[in-house]
């Protein structure tokens, strides 16, 4: 049952009037690659969807839809847009400004929690360009550590949110964007609305924004405890998060965060500059009370020095297996992921994910063991990397999208490099 890719050959891609330097970027959906304009010498990076897609009707709708969306919003903080073509073989390509500089991702994996007015200097431009995307009535829908970008400027950092792959016009009444998995977006980073498989709107990128603040606060995801089923019913029905049982941080900061993830879109803040003005009012108005004597911190002072706190969790390179389709599927390889020592990261009835450290997984037996899955099942077996704790799993890994294709075709996809 194993599906071979036909992906060309990554030394035999090429763009016409630009030289490509090096890969910076590869995931389920498509390739990102540095490259400079022959014309000008200019750099650039250039998107390219994946070959073996290129026959893939939501894929391709997938990719025209960001193209449209970063061409529209022409705003400092939304990655720039500069063209877009069609290589010869099919395949959509996007020419985009090039970005120097760490994902928000990388700065928490690798330094922890964030202050509160760290917080607030990279929140607002990410903010103010939601706001400028929902008056254009488009909705991000996949907001994360992973998507900003603290790009490297000459008057400091300059955060800039990414891939809008999944953007979603709120107007929009025509069919949408199908998934295998019933719902579009990163469990960790969804909406209850976006779970269900609900209509969205502004409010589905506040309650991200929510999480997206509580994760730079905490130097952790907001939910972490037990297995995926256990985090989904938690976003669904469980507690607000509240920074302050995480981190010794004012509790007044929790009140903005817990309004920002109400499970009801009603009970959310109605805009994101609603919620930012909140979050800011607390943080400010704390400390010029003196109550919480934090450092002020300039957007321009910004830099690997200001940005020092405990480190939560090593990340590490890691085997991943995900499998959705037949309940009985699923239910056995939940059960053989966990005899091979693989520690589950989502469950559901139709679909499950684990990961196993890569230095000491033995990947043959799991290889072999899902050679037997029905023909109506989908699995992925490749690799990624997480962080591993107590039975929790966090990191890039959780994002089947960014290590497998996408959407994944019955049968079993194993990456060519495991």
């Amino acid at each position: 049952m194993a599906r071979a890719l036909t992906q060309p050959d990554s030394s035999a891609v090429a763009v016409p009037g630009f030289t490509l330097d090096r890969l910076i970027g590869e995931g389920g959906f498509g390739q990102v690659w540095r490259a400079h304009r022959e014309s000008s010498e200019e750099v650039v990076a250039i998107k390219i969807l994946h070959f073996e897609l290129v026959s893939s009707h939501d894929a391709l709708t997938r990719f025209q839809r960001e193209i449209a969306a970063v061409e529209r919003l022409r705003h400092p903080s939304v990655v720039r847009a500069y063209e877009h073509g069609t290589l010869p073989d099919g395949r959509p390509f996007l020419v985009m400004e090039y970005l120097e500089g760490s994902s928000l991702r990388e700065v928490i994996r690798d330094r922890g929690a964030l202050s509160p007015e760290e917080t607030l200097t990279i929140l607002g431009p990410i903010c103010d360009a939601l706001e400028f995307a929902h008056a254009s009535s488009l909705v991000h829908r996949d907001i994360k550590a992973s998507n900003v970008v603290l790009a490297r400027g000459d008057t400091g950092p300059r955060p800039v949110l990414l891939d809008f792959g999944l953007v979603k016009l709120i107007d929009d009444t025509g069919p949408g964007l199908t998934s295998s998995r019933n719902m579009l977006g990163t469990p960790t980073a969804m909406a209850p609305e976006q779970m269900r498989g609900e209509p969205v709107d502004p409010r589905t990128d506040v309650y991200a924004l929510g999480l997206l603040a509580y994760h730079m606060l905490t130097g952790q995801p907001a939910f972490t405890a037990g297995g995926g089923a256990i985090k989904s019913y938690l976003q669904l029905h469980g507690p607000r998060p509240r920074p302050s049982s995480k981190i010794d941080i004012d509790p007044a900061i929790d009140s903005p965060i817990m309004k920002a993830l109400a499970p009801s879109q009603a009970d959310r803040y109605a805009s994101a500059k609603d919620f930012y003005e909140a979050l800011r009012v607390v943080v400010i108005s704390r400390r010029v009370s003196g109550t919480m004597p934090t450092p002020k911190i300039d957007p321009g002072e910004i830099n690997d020095a200001t940005l020092v706190a405990p480190v939560v969790g090593a990340e590490i390179d890691v085997f991943a297996v995900y499998v959705e389709g037949d309940r009985s599927d699923v239910s056995k390889v939940r059960d053989l992921a966990l005899s091979l020592g693989m520690t589950v990261a989502i469950e559901a009835p139709d679909s499950v994910l684990a990961v196993a450290p890569k230095e000491t997984f033995q990947i043959v037996r799991l290889k072999q063991a899902l050679a037997n899955l029905t023909s109506t099942s989908r699995a992925a077996v490749g690799e990624s990397r997480a962080t591993i704790h107590e039975g929790m799993v966090d990191g890039p890994a959780l994002d089947s999208e960014s290590w497998a294709p996408h959407p994944l075709e019955p049968g079993l996809w194993i990456a060519p490099t495991v």
